[in-house]
């Protein structure tokens, strides 16, 4: 946009119009209440000064009389302060310069009442005391000088009242003058530009739109009026183009659509196909299709990042059949490691030198005439690259780029896809581990215990038998049994704690009374419960962690406690809580911790409370029992 320069700008011109015409203003009204200051001055000096003959004439009569010297004097001083005040007066004048008349005419007056008049005015009284005609003479000459002051002062009087009608006329004139000036600036530097502007404004919303401003000033109205001037040019020239605005617009959103279109269903395809290989060859197929390349390839690289772990081709010369199987160990197809290391395509010309010196089978060379490398890049991490081969160059650059940046996008999300596939295989396989770890760690702590209770016990049975001990082989006999059954139940108990799901919220409370019911049944020790008939705030997850916690707590007592009562509380206020006790043998806690042993079955509780998370803690006191809470925080 244009700016106006300072000399044009009328917010200039009108702050420079008001300046002057203040500054004129307070000059003159100024000046005015000066000249009123010295008129009222004047008249006051003019009083002083006629006061003066009347001081004279007191004076000569006050003379006459023998009694009077003490206000013949005073008469004096007040002659004289009158006099001194007339000359000061006029000397502190700050605004006008001295009357140089006035100066000379009292310094006159002074001479001549010090010089003449006072000799007369202290001559002694007489009762017949007559003044002479020389002493009437000098007084009268006085009186005059007197006189003649006083007209000296009327006629700087009146010749300042001539300067302040003078003033009072200029500043009617300014009123006047600035009165019409406002109407005649306002009318043409607003009002007119103001009244264009709207007639056309006026005329565009009529339909006019070749209606235009004619810029005659060089004010703020002329950014105005340009800008006014450009918008109506805009608007005439969208309304004569409209119809093919709108059909680039259109072709240009439905490109748009299209392309998210592709987005979508390509990133519906990553995130819901499941198998690996189904997912890349699906994968190039679509890329394929959207480059309009004519042949193509997918591969994942293997950790060393020197060639495929994976590798799909689709549309490639016979010949590089051959040459793809072999590329696993020898890397005839091209060498990955010259490529540079970033995820911006690799344009290569397969009839020209390319800079990075790849090796090209002759079978490509002669069928396509250049080909793109996308690499595949997660957390700046190179996974594998897509590769689309032309026979043709294409003639529309601005297609090829945005169909490139394209697919430059949807090979990111394969990239995120294929690592969520191995976050899930590895997430699954991690499962499977500590679920394995959780089974081993109940074999350890039951079959194998029975099993090798079992072994010690035929070892002592062959003995017996070596022996013909037939005592000690029924009773070896008996023990034997008793440990198969033990075992059995173990299996059996283990096998029932497997199979433990959960598939809904409702059904936790049932779950919970099966296992204290089959609990019951196999050990009948009687179980006090707490609350159990209430609303748990808990994930399927929590849940099936809290039944297993609970299956192996009711395990440890089933085999360590012998107790004669259990009691379980629940307890789901802002905290989840299940505390179990017993009123078994229980056990030494401080031996456990000094020797570092860790109870298996203890360990496989706490492993399972860290899951959910939560936390469990253990209190035993030898001959008096077992305490076990596990603590859910909301």
């Amino acid at each position: 946009m244009t700016k106006t320069s300072r000399r044009h700008s009328l917010s200039v011109k009108l702050l420079v119009s008001v300046i002057l015409w203040v500054t004129s203003a307070i000059f003159f009204t100024g000046y005015a209440l000066a000249l009123l200051w010295q008129l009222e001055n004047a008249g006051k000096n003019i009083n002083y000064a006629g006061s003066l003959r009347m001081k004279m004439y007191h004076m000569l009569l006050l003379s006459s009389q023998p009694d009077h010297q003490k206000d013949l004097q005073s008469e004096r001083d007040q002659f004289v302060f009158v006099l001194n005040n007339l000359l000061k007066s006029d000397k502190n004048n700050f605004i006008f310069p001295n009357n140089t008349k006035i100066d000379t005419q009292i310094q006159i007056i002074q001479q001549s009442y010090t010089s003449n008049i006072l000799p007369i005015l202290n001559q002694s009284p007489t009762f017949s005391h007559i003044i002479s005609t020389k002493d009437l003479l000098t007084i009268n000459q006085f009186v005059g000088n007197i006189n003649y002051l006083v007209k000296i002062i009327e006629n700087q009087n009146t010749q300042n009242i001539i300067w302040l009608r003078f003033i009072q006329t200029v500043l009617i004139i300014m009123v006047i003058f600035t009165a019409f000036s406002a109407i005649y600036l306002l009318y043409r530097f607003v009002i007119n530009p103001l009244t264009h502007l709207q007639t056309a404004i006026q005329q565009i919303s009529l339909g006019n739109l070749s209606q235009r401003i004619t810029i005659t000033n060089k004010d703020e109205f002329n950014i105005v009026s340009a800008g006014f001037n450009k918008m109506a040019d805009n608007l005439q020239d969208l309304y004569n183009n409209l119809e093919q605005k709108v059909s680039q617009k259109t072709i240009s959103l439905e490109e748009k659509n299209h392309e998210l279109a592709i987005l979508y269903d390509i990133t519906t395809f990553l995130h819901e196909s499941s198998m690996q290989e189904t997912l890349l060859e699906s994968f190039l197929d679509k890329i394929i299709q959207l480059g309009n390349a004519d042949a193509g390839f997918i591969g994942l690289l293997n950790s060393n990042k020197d060639s495929f772990d994976f590798l799909y081709g689709q549309g490639l010369p016979k010949q590089s059949d051959i040459i793809k199987k072999c590329y696993f160990s020898a890397r005839c197809f091209f060498d990955v490691n010259v490529l540079p290391k970033n995820p911006n395509p690799i344009y290569i010309h397969t009839k020209q030198q390319n800079k990075f010196h790849l090796s090209i089978p002759n079978c490509i060379q002669k069928t396509f005439e250049y080909f793109v490398i996308f690499p595949i890049w997660h957390n700046n991490n190179e996974i594998g690259m897509v590769g689309l081969y032309f026979t043709n160059p294409q003639n529309d650059s601005v297609t090829e780029k945005r169909n490139h940046y394209l697919i430059k996008t949807l090979i990111k999300q394969l990239a995120v896809s294929i690592e969520n596939q191995h976050l899930t295989i590895k997430e699954k396989q991690l499962a499977v581990l500590e679920e394995r770890n959780m089974i081993a760690q109940g074999l350890h702590d039951s079959i194998a215990q029975s099993l090798s209770f079992l072994n010690l016990q035929t070892q002592i049975l062959e003995k017996a038998i070596d022996q013909q001990n037939y005592s000690r082989i029924k009773q070896n006999l008996n023990f034997i049994q008793k440990g198969i059954q033990e075992c059995y139940e173990d299996v059996r108990e283990l096998l029932l704690n497997f199979r433990t799901k959960i598939n809904n919220t409702d059904n936790f409370s049932k779950i919970i009374q099966n296992v204290l019911d089959r609990f019951k049944s196999q050990t009948n020790i009687p179980i006090e419960v707490h609350s159990l008939n209430q609303q748990f705030f808990l994930t399927q997850q929590q849940q099936l962690q809290v039944v297993f916690i609970l299956q192996e707590a009711l395990s440890n007592i089933r085999k360590h406690s012998s107790c004669s009562l259990v009691q379980i509380f629940f307890k789901n206020d802002k905290d989840f809580l299940m505390k179990i006790q017993d009123n078994g043998v229980g056990f030494d806690t401080k031996i456990i911790q000094e020797k570092k042993i860790s109870h298996v079955g203890i360990s496989i509780m706490k492993e399972r409370a860290d899951k959910i998370p939560g936390i469990i803690h253990i209190n035993s006191v030898l001959h008096h029992g077992t305490t076990i809470e596990l603590i859910i925080p909301q």
